[in-house]
């Protein structure tokens, strides 16, 4: 369940109708369910935070928190808000 914003600089709290909320794949190995178990993770972004900022999924890497018009960052370098 997303109780607040997925910026870890940020305390807002969720309001549904205000901000972007985010669905990404979930590793089946992470929660240990069958491969062929469809799971996704919720994140959401404040209002205030999505004017500067998106989320991002590396596929077997987690999510990152990106600005927008942000050239892609090298490997290794985005900041990383949860697993994959």
């Amino acid at each position: 369940m997303v109780s607040k914003c997925a910026n870890p600089s940020c305390s807002a709290r969720f309001h549904y109708r205000q901000g972007r909320l985010f669905c990404f794949p979930k590793q089946p190995v992470e929660d240990g369910r069958p491969a062929n178990t469809h799971s996704v993770q919720h994140f959401w972004l404040c209002e205030t935070c999505f004017r500067t900022y998106s989320l991002e999924y590396y596929e077997s890497r987690g999510v990152a928190l990106r600005r927008h018009f942000e050239e892609a960052p090298a490997p290794g370098t985005p900041a990383f808000i949860a697993a994959a």
